[in-house]
């Protein structure tokens, strides 16, 4: 199956419980997206894409790392909003402090769950992460 910025914005929709797009706008989850896949990047060590954002032509990350990426996009998502919400002038229904724990926690989750793709690619790797050292054995040093 081929992820999409459709198809990865209707699972981050579902997530966040927000299908109808009443509380987070396409805008701010495709921003989400953006800064979640900026993380990822870091972690691959090279920029990624979603196929579709940004007119990218394929998905050019591991299947596997969809659900770190999902976490991370939630993560965004919600500080996006939370920072919206300390803009407004009175917040109707004010419930930042549980906002704000969501958000933290699940950035949280995001970071370990960049943790384990890092251990997973240094694992997996052919190339060693040091360099061969060249011994001399003719010098009387």
């Amino acid at each position: 199956m081929t992820i999409t910025l459709t198809t990865f914005r209707d699972q981050l929709e579902n997530r966040l419980s927000d299908t109808a797009n009443l509380i987070f706008s396409t805008a701010c989850l495709d921003e989400a997206i953006r800064g979640a896949l900026s993380d990822l990047s870091g972690t691959y060590g090279t920029a990624l894409q979603l196929k579709d954002l940004d007119g990218a032509d394929s998905t050019t990350f591991e299947e596997v790392d969809l659900h770190p990426l999902l976490v991370g996009a939630t993560a965004y998502a919600l500080r996006f909003r939370l920072y919206e919400k300390s803009e407004e002038a009175i917040p109707a229904y004010d419930r930042s402090e549980d906002l704000a724990k969501w958000a933290t926690d699940t950035m949280n989750e995001f970071q370990a769950l960049l943790t384990h793709i890092r251990l997973r690619r240094f694992y997996e790797s052919l190339d060693h992460p040091y360099s061969q050292w060249e011994w001399d054995e003719t010098s009387n040093g």
